[in-house]
């Protein structure tokens, strides 16, 4: 080889090793500079990652906290409950496994063994376990649990409207659940588990914990037995009347508490429809317009008025009807037997903004703020807004459209001396070891009418129970107030559907200190459609069974002062229609002894002699005969012309006795 190859080689193999040395420094800068960048800028991310990897976050759900009623009957609980999946490829003895499921799962043994085949990689077992089937089970291998809380209500479907729900994914559905979701729900937890190599997840001290805190427990202004109590009467008169639905509010008077609300539609509730579902309430208004008259001092209860025997056309040519022909009317008989055209008569007497203002001091037209998602405000048109027949609408009832829980409000100040409260459903929340969070009482929205003028409407209101349009909502023991409401109701584009009607009694008991203010609504009642031949017997029969039982949520030591002195069972009730004429009106109806008939003791057993009632009022002729202890029927209009038995004659007490008016 010569010497200038040699040196060219020798060229060659020292520019490669500088090749070499140049690449080896550069490796050794990218693998120095990279260190830097994962230990110095990026160390905090992998270390992160590193942990994640080696522990496990497990979710610590919060329990939801419960609701009950007022004396704590649970309406709403969470339960934990577990739910299993099987890895059969991890089964130590599949026959062993497939016996426990069997005994403690009560698992059929085809689904116990197509649970647990070897050629199945994963199986979850459909349904949830309780925790004693848990803890029986244990945690062999191949069995996975998982810790669920799920709710349940223990009362079935009594008061589920109130409620509401929890979806499948634990949202709240509607009702107390949605509206107080941010106090039942808590707040969840978690912990921090360690994982091994193989997976294997185990506690430790030295990873941190946050406890889940759970959610309070609401106790709610609902007793239980009343709502129990409304929910069955209301689905009995759903049944009996062919009605599309229904509601049955039960209120306090003095505090605004609602003690049971049942809602009921065709297809099923969408909550409480009492609440959002407003409508023209009709004759159950009436007492609010008499009420503005006598506050604002322009009219009072024995000013008389010409009924025009149940056919008037006012100044504006609209026609007026009565369901009855009235002569002369006082004011107190015309919202008694519910003449439209007595009432009509009186409304020039009231300005726009009388009319108006007390209306909606009474709540209507407004939100009453009830504890519930969604609430409606009715309709109450402002006076601007009025057309020249919108006075005489509004004093019977019409062109404008209440909630029945505005309506039973409203009643509730009748009762209580004139006082508007604001609506509760909630009393107060309280923690998990039994402390209260929070407590709400009862509060006063405004002073609406003189006590003077309630008390007025009061006793106007018994004679309507008595022996007005509502006498099949009486009791024999004691006296009931309250008014009957015939309204027609409106279809998707704004007219009245001929034929179809809401039927409404709303009243309260005992009349003279109420504990209780109740309305019943029926939503288009087959067959008899009056308030007072549907609403009204469900009300009698509501409260004969809170009557009846053990433990309502009524005061029995004040209730007992108002029972009304023993009389003679009443007759049956006759075919009492809506709007019954009163005595003197033509029609043969029945005259049933009530709460408010003249109380004086009947003599005991034996023969009575009927007195000489010749030329008297009829209604006269009846209390007297009442009084007696005699059951009377009418016939004929005007004045008394005589008696079946006559004057002189005798009669047992319990006996019909039949007065035949002089006029036809």
């Amino acid at each position: 080889m010569s010497r200038a190859t040699a040196w060219d080689t020798e060229e060659r193999l020292r520019g490669r090793r500088r090749l070499l040395v140049a690449s080896i420094g550069i490796a050794a800068v990218l693998v120095v500079g990279r260190a830097v960048q994962l230990q110095g800028f990026e160390g905090a991310k992998w270390r992160a990652e590193a942990a994640e990897q080696q522990q496990a976050r497990v979710a610590l759900p919060a329990r939801r906290g419960a609701i009950l009623d007022r004396d704590g009957v649970p309406l709403a609980l969470t339960r934990e409950t577990f739910r299993l999946s099987l890895a059969p490829n991890e089964l130590a003895e599949r026959d062993e496994a497939v016996r426990s499921l069997m005994d403690v799962l009560k698992l059929p043994r085809a689904s116990a063994r197509r649970a647990t085949d070897p050629r199945r990689r994963w199986v979850v077992l459909p349904g949830s376990f309780t925790a004693d089937q848990r803890r029986t089970l244990g945690d062999a291998r191949g069995f996975h649990w998982e810790r669920r809380l799920e709710r349940f209500y223990p009362q079935g479907s009594v008061g589920r409207e109130v409620l509401g729900g929890i979806s499948g994914d634990g949202r709240a559905l509607g009702g107390m659940e949605q509206a107080l979701d941010s106090m039942l729900s808590g707040r969840d937890g978690f912990s921090i588990l360690r994982r091994d190599g193989r997976g294997r997840k185990e506690a430790s001290v030295a990873l941190p914990v946050a406890p889940a805190v759970d959610g309070g427990d609401v106790y709610l202004t609902i007793d239980f037995d009343l709502q129990e109590i409304a929910d069955a009467a209301l689905s009995e008169a759903i049944d009996s009347t062919g009605a599309k639905g229904g509601d049955l509010l039960l209120l306090d008077p003095r505090t605004g508490e609602i003690l049971a609300a049942v809602s009921k539609r065709q297809g099923g509730a969408r909550g409480v429809s009492a609440f959002i579902e407003p409508y023209e309430a009709g004759s159950t208004l009436k007492p609010f317009f008499v009420s503005t008259l006598l506050s604002t001092g322009r009219a009072n209860l024995g000013e008389r008025v010409n009924g025009e025997n149940g056919v008037w056309a006012d100044p504006s040519g609209r026609v007026h009807t009565d369901v009855h022909p009235y002569g002369w009317l006082t004011l107190r008989d015309a919202l008694r037997v519910s003449s439209n055209i007595g009432l009509v008569k009186f409304a020039p007497r009231l300005t726009p903004a009388q009319q108006f203002g007390v209306l909606r001091d009474f709540g209507f037209g407004t939100p009453t703020g009830i504890e519930y998602p969604t609430e409606s405000s009715g309709r109450l048109p402002r006076p601007d807004r009025w057309s020249a027949m919108t006075p005489a609408s509004l004093a019977t009832g019409y062109e404008m459209s209440v909630t029945p829980l505005q309506l039973a409000l409203a009643y509730s100040a009748l009762a209580n001396g004139g006082t508007l409260m604001e609506p509760r459903l909630v009393r107060e929340v309280r923690g998990r070891n039994g402390q209260t969070l929070e407590r709400r009482d009862p509060r006063e929205v405004r002073r609406v009418i003189p006590a003077g003028v309630a008390h007025q409407i009061r006793d106007v209101l018994v004679s309507v129970v008595e022996d007005g349009t509502a006498t099949r909502a009486s009791l024999s023991t004691f006296e009931v107030a309250g008014k009957t409401g015939t309204a027609r109701r409106t279809g998707a584009n704004g007219r009245y559907v001929a034929g179809e009607y809401n039927a409404t009694f709303v009243g309260f008991f005992p009349a003279r200190d109420p504990q209780l203010t109740i309305l019943v609504r029926l939503d288009r009642p087959s067959g008899a459609y009056y308030g007072g031949l549907t609403a009204a017997p469900v009300t009698r029969e509501t409260l004969q069974a809170i009557l009846a039982a053990r433990s309502p949520g009524l005061d029995r030591r004040s209730l007992l002062a108002t029972r009304l002195p023993a009389q003679a069972p009443p007759a049956a009730p006759g075919p009492v229609r809506e709007d019954a004429p009163p005595v003197g009106s033509e029609g043969v109806y029945v005259f049933v002894q009530t709460d408010g008939v003249a109380r004086g003791e009947a003599p005991a057993g034996g023969a009575v002699p009927l007195p000489e009632l010749a030329g008297l009022p009829l209604r006269d002729a009846a209390r007297r005969l009442h009084a007696l202890g005699m059951h009377v029927r009418v016939r004929g209009a005007g004045s008394v012309a005589g008696t079946l038995p006559a004057a002189g004659q005798t009669a047992t007490r319990g006996d019909t006795v039949v007065i035949q008016g002089d006029a036809r």
